[in-house]
């Protein structure tokens, strides 16, 4: 189970079509783009550490709290 603590996200910019929030991870930060679309976009300074995060329960339940799938 994910606690709200591992969840921790700042919503850093915000305008009419995106949502930019960042998240600290194991290894760096990931970088979320909500856009207005419903679309949902990750990003991160190294391959590798968005490779490990997408596989943890995190990026899961962040995935379904952004686009509202709880």
């Amino acid at each position: 189970m994910v606690t709200i603590k591992e969840m921790n996200m700042t919503l850093i910019a915000e305008n009419q079509d995106v949502k930019v929030y960042r998240h600290n991870a194991v290894g760096g930060q990931i970088t979320i783009y909500l856009f207005k679309s419903g679309e949902l976009t990750f990003g991160a300074d190294k391959a590798s550490i968005l490779n490990r995060f997408e596989k943890t329960q995190v990026y899961k339940a962040i995935c379904r709290v952004l686009t509202h799938k709880i």
